[in-house]
């Protein structure tokens, strides 16, 4: 009996004391806004969805991608953004059964003016970037056919389960030049941020033939709450710029609840991307609607 007394007590204090751990990083203060990446970092993304989607198909699909900052001068700050996409599907009616392909997705390079106002508590970022043409069309061999399907399935699927966002990285054959513009706000125990993106795809082979024009916004808000920094996000890509990209439509709402957390250089995120439809019809259930999983990681230098 006193053993088992002892053992009691001893989980007891440990359980407090890990209690109180937990209790220091959440209250902890922050060295700076959060709601900015760092001038230097190397992040990862790893978004996944498995869903029943239009035309008879269902996908599975998992696309990591890497995400760099580099700060270049007092202000300036180099980005780069580049994929992996890879989805396996399974027609319905189709004897061969289920089907994959993997790619890589066109390479984004930027060159971003970033100001910090107020001891870092409001930020703005504006930029310019280029999308180097590195998802091209493979239409040679004997099968060309059925891998092109398999090929455009897939990269249409990594830009539906983003909800549409960032074309210009999963658009094939095609080049594009992106105007981002971001504005963080830090204010004790919340965060605020807003996103837009101009961009102009251009077709550099004759089977994408038509330029068109992509706008995307999105909105979030966390509870800085220290170590811990839950929040949501709202987007609204391309209405009314952008030839429809997706099953016929061409503009996607969606919303996504997150959680950050931040431990020292190293930064983490994660989230379940839901689609909202098309922002001017009325709400329905649709097969086309897509969720996503994220999982971040990054490191800050």
């Amino acid at each position: 009996m006193p053993t088992s007394h002892s053992s009691r007590t001893l989980h007891g204090r440990s359980a407090g004391w890990l209690f109180a751990f937990l209790l220091g990083l959440l209250a902890a203060p922050r060295a700076q806004a959060q709601v900015r990446e760092p001038d230097n970092f190397l992040a990862t993304t790893l978004t996944f969805s498995s869903a029943h989607r239009l035309r008879n198909v269902s996908t599975r699909h998992v696309s990591p991608t890497l995400s760099a900052g580099f700060r270049v001068s007092e202000s300036g700050q180099l980005r780069l953004d580049w994929g992996m996409p890879y989805t396996s599907f399974e027609p319905r009616r189709d004897p061969v059964g289920r089907q994959s392909h993997s790619g890589s997705s066109n390479l984004l390079i930027g060159l971003h003016h970033v100001s910090a106002f107020a001891d870092d508590t409001l930020f703005t970022r504006i930029g310019v970037a280029v999308a180097i043409p590195l998802a091209r069309r493979n239409d040679s061999g004997p099968d060309a056919p059925r891998a092109a399907q398999a090929e455009g399935l897939n990269y249409d699927t990594a830009a539906a389960v983003r909800g549409l966002a960032d074309p210009w990285l999963w658009a094939l054959d095609t080049t594009s030049f992106v105007v981002p513009l971001t504005l963080g706000l830090d204010l004790p125990g919340l965060q605020l941020r807003a996103d837009v993106a101009f961009g102009m795809l251009v077709p550099t082979s004759s089977a994408s033939r038509d330029t068109h024009f992509v706008a995307q916004g999105s909105l979030e808000a966390a509870l800085g709450l220290g170590l811990l920094e839950p929040g949501v996000k709202l987007q609204v890509v391309s209405p009314h710029l952008s030839k429809a990209t997706w099953d016929g439509e061409n503009a996607r709402a969606s919303v996504e609840p997150f959680l950050r957390v931040h431990l020292g250089p190293l930064f983490a995120r994660a989230g379940v991307r839901i689609d909202l439809g098309d922002p001017e019809a009325p709400p329905s259930p649709s097969p086309s609607r897509m969720w996503a999983l994220g999982v971040g990681l990054g490191l800050g230098f």
